[in-house]
């Protein structure tokens, strides 16, 4: 079962991406950068801006804008645009098989309008080549500078959002690709802390219309509620906690909870960390951890852990894994993210088996 892990973690995609790292730079609030309060997804003209001064290493004036700033003038101002496409190489080598696969993981597009308070936004693309669907789409009502109230459906937010969607504190945890809900969700964002609260719905077509389950299975994702909460320290470091109640169609109720910490020492050397404890007829334990550091500008080397041990007892469910990883960001609009990861074996812990991937990503 823990190889079936491997496979669904390495192959999960997002639809949307965000850099909590950019912490380190002075950003403590997502909404620097993107439309939505949580992170991810279109960027703002600003996001556009840093990700050409403090994310890439090359770059020139009007690169980083919306296809290259060709259609700017054509634009309204209050209309934002933008785009994915992502591809990936897998790899992975232990006792049961050895695999080898390239696939386009994402392609769509994304556009956001603002009239006066009210904000509309709505994704649509292809997952997996072969996949049609909106994952993201949504009304943001921002009554002042600090408090907005936000319907439709997007992925809830708990813990870390980072832009691998792919580790144990998300897939594991089930919160993987395909698992935005439908929500209403209240946000306030000051310098000093944030909070979210947010009643989710659940989404029936997301998993339906990817694994064709028949009508009985529809609406195997989470529905319930969840809150987030976290204060920074000079605008460099960020403690928070979260929590989760909810459930599944056809499973019991469950709730999850735990700290996590964003903490940028410097401008080239910071740290991620999340540990999570989930209750649901036992309890199971989710951590993972992040220290990364850039010798130049738009390089970023880092060492990873991983570790997931759910509430069954069931050690086959088991999983430990230790890894390095490289993202470059050459330009604006381009990204490539390299790692190799060692697995260990649940019947053999002297044993490590390789999980790698390299990414290309293009956003607009």
């Amino acid at each position: 079962m823990t190889k079936l892990l491997v496979i669904l973690s390495i192959l999960a995609s997002s639809t949307s991406f965000a850099f909590p790292g950019m912490i380190r730079h002075g950003y403590v609030n997502c909404t620097t950068c993107h439309v939505s309060p949580s992170g991810g997804g279109i960027l703002t003209e600003y996001g556009h801006e840093l990700s050409a001064e403090v994310l890439s290493t090359w770059s020139k004036d009007g690169e980083e804008k919306f296809l290259y700033g060709s259609v700017a003038k054509h634009l309204s101002k209050d209309l934002l645009l933008g785009g994915d496409t992502r591809v990936i190489q897998t790899y992975q080598d232990n006792p049961m098989f050895t695999e080898k696969r390239f696939f386009l993981m994402q392609a769509d597009l994304e556009g956001a309008y603002k009239m006066g308070k009210l904000t509309i936004d709505l994704e649509a693309g292809y997952l997996d080549s072969d996949t049609f669907q909106s994952l993201r789409h949504f009304f943001l009502y921002q009554f002042n500078d600090v408090d907005a109230l936000r319907l439709g459906k997007f992925k809830n937010n708990y813990g870390i959002n980072t832009d691998e969607h792919m580790l144990s504190i998300k897939s594991n945890l089930g919160w993987n690709d395909e698992t935005e809900t439908y929500n209403l969700e209240y946000s306030r964002l000051t310098g000093k802390y944030s909070i979210f609260a947010t009643a989710i719905f659940g989404a029936p077509e997301s998993i339906s219309q990817k694994r064709n389950l028949t009508v009985g299975e529809i609406g195997v994702v989470d529905h319930g509620g969840s809150l987030r909460a976290s204060f920074s320290v000079a605008e460099k470091y960020e403690f928070g906690v979260s929590y989760f109640y909810g459930k599944k169609a056809f499973e019991d109720w469950r709730s999850v909870a735990g700290p996590f910490v964003i903490l940028g020492f410097t401008p080239n050397f910071f740290y991620m960390g999340e540990l999570d404890f989930q209750a649901q007829n036992g309890t199971g334990v989710y951590d993972y951890q992040r220290l990364t550091y850039e010798p130049i500008q738009g390089l970023q080397c880092y060492v990873t852990q991983e570790i997931a041990h759910p509430n069954n007892g069931d050690t086959a469910m088991q999983l430990s894994r230790y890894g390095l990883g490289v993202q470059f960001f050459p330009r604006p609009h381009s990204e490539i993210h390299a790692q190799w990861k060692w697995e260990e074996d649940v019947y053999d812990e002297s044993q490590y088996h390789p999980v790698a991937s390299l990414l290309w990503h293009y956003y607009l």
